[in-house]
């Protein structure tokens, strides 16, 4: 909730840091188009996935004994698989949360001109103004009909959803990784570890694609997500997602003697 609070009250009462324009800058001059992913669609689809997914894992460990056991809280005994999931659906909710507000005070610092900025605007320079010279545009009136449309304009860095899906990619590698073993094929494992990295990929250049972010805002996007993601991994719980030694699991050796037949033999000499 202290993450929360800031970022809504940016949405509803921020306003966005209102910058110049260059009358010869093309890259602000493309047509306005509906977005292929909504916010809502993205956070919906990017939560879900990672909660149905440490839910799956965890009931899956405990099923085959490798939870944490049972534990007691307020008097009353809760499964494992529930304290963890808890637990790690709390650190990555967290972490979203943070990695969110990070992008959206950003954008409302910098208000950095979306690609359709033109077409949303139709900006009319002031005549004789003194803050316009040299063909960069400081005083001016925006004729468009949709000001919500104009103030969304003007937050184009970094990219939010480029930000927040490579957010949930990281953390879902990290946590398959350490937690979502089996068997089976390893192959397997880092086939759908690289599905999911492709996906976010797929997103961020999406916002490109739709007139909605420059390229850097998405490059800027990916780095805030994937630094986040491996700062709530490492450092916040770093015994339970620290990466491990070897991605093989651990060989039992076959040829160790028991160790009564061990004390015995030491016992003889």
């Amino acid at each position: 909730m202290a993450v929360a609070f800031p970022i809504l009250g940016l949405s509803l009462w921020a306003t966005p840091y209102r910058r110049g324009y260059d009358v010869n800058d093309m890259s602000i001059r493309l047509p306005y188009k509906d977005q292929l992913i909504s916010v809502s669609a993205l956070a919906g689809a990017g939560f879900g996935f990672i909660v149905c997914t440490i839910l799956l894992v965890e009931i899956v460990r405990d099923k085959q004994g490798k939870g944490v056991g049972e534990k007691f809280l307020s008097g009353s005994v809760m499964p494992g698989w529930v304290w963890e999931s808890y637990r790690s659906i709390g650190v990555f909710a967290f972490g979203a949360s943070c990695q969110q507000l990070t992008s959206d005070f950003a954008k409302y610092v910098i208000g950095r001109l979306r690609p359709h900025f033109i077409d949303v605007c139709v900006p009319y320079p002031t005549a004789n103004s003194s803050a316009n010279r040299l063909g960069y545009i400081n005083d001016y009136t925006c004729a468009g009909s949709d000001p919500a449309k104009i103030a969304e304009a003007r937050l184009s860095f970094p990219s939010s959803h480029a930000s927040f899906s490579m957010y949930c990619a990281v953390f879902f590698i990290f946590y398959i990784q350490v937690k979502g073993k089996w068997r089976g094929s390893k192959l397997l494992r880092h086939a759908v570890q690289y599905a999911v990295l492709i996906a976010a990929w797929f997103i961020g250049l999406s916002r490109v694609q739709d007139h909605m972010h420059h390229w850097s805002d998405v490059a800027a996007g990916f780095l805030i997500g994937a630094t986040f993601a491996s700062l709530f991994i490492y450092v916040l719980k770093p015994k339970k997602y620290g990466l491990p030694e070897t991605w093989e699991e651990p060989q039992v050796p076959t040829n160790t003697l028991p160790r009564a037949v061990l004390s015995s033999i030491a016992s003889t000499r």
